[in-house]
């Protein structure tokens, strides 16, 4: 009974993460479809959780992706497939790029505590550039969305490594160094 309250648990986690990224992000720098934005918090909030839980997260990532897309941004001008569509291949780019990445033997992700920022930067790298083009792909085919390639390419690239950087830096760098601070006022 543990192992299913802990898979439970985790993607209720990994969906509260990404959701809370997407408030976040809303009403920080506004989100549209066909441009993107500039800061796209969720994509670093989904290759934290997958750092931090691994695959088992995928449901709850998917689902927040899109209950997101749907409540959040009512992003996809009516057409629940491509937009369906569009949220799995966000929530799979960054499982994507650490599969490849690992492939390569480049970082070993398993264990975090070893890990370097600068693979951490790669990472959001390449996983911007998987999701981007996916993106792409996918609303290109739609004839839902009218897009500019260039528009739309750099704006996601752009909001992808923005975004990335921003979550994670925060929760690596900044939280842990306010609760430090919060303590040792406490203790004082």
């Amino acid at each position: 009974m543990e192992p299913v309250k802990s898979y439970g648990m985790n993607n209720l986690i990994a969906f509260l993460a990404i959701f809370l990224a997407s408030l976040a992000m809303k009403y920080l720098s506004g989100f549209d479809v066909e441009v993107g934005s500039y800061l796209y918090l969720p994509i670093g909030a989904k290759i934290l959780i997958f750092l931090l839980f691994g695959r088992q997260v995928l449901p709850g990532v998917i689902a927040s992706c899109i209950f997101c897309g749907v409540v959040l941004f009512d992003a996809w001008g009516g057409n629940f497939i491509f937009g369906a569509i569009g949220a799995i291949m966000g929530a799979i780019a960054p499982l994507v790029s650490i599969w490849f990445i690992q492939k390569l033997k480049m970082v070993n992700f398993s264990n975090l505590a070893s890990i370097d920022f600068r693979h951490i930067l790669f990472l959001i790298f390449f996983t911007a550039i998987i999701h981007a083009l996916s993106r792409f792909v996918i609303y290109a085919k739609s004839d839902v969305f009218i897009i500019s390639p260039i528009d739309f390419l750099s704006h996601y690239l752009v909001g992808d490594m923005i975004g990335g950087i921003v979550v994670i830096w925060t929760v690596l760098k900044i939280i842990p160094y306010v609760v430090s601070v919060s303590r040792q006022a406490r203790y004082n």
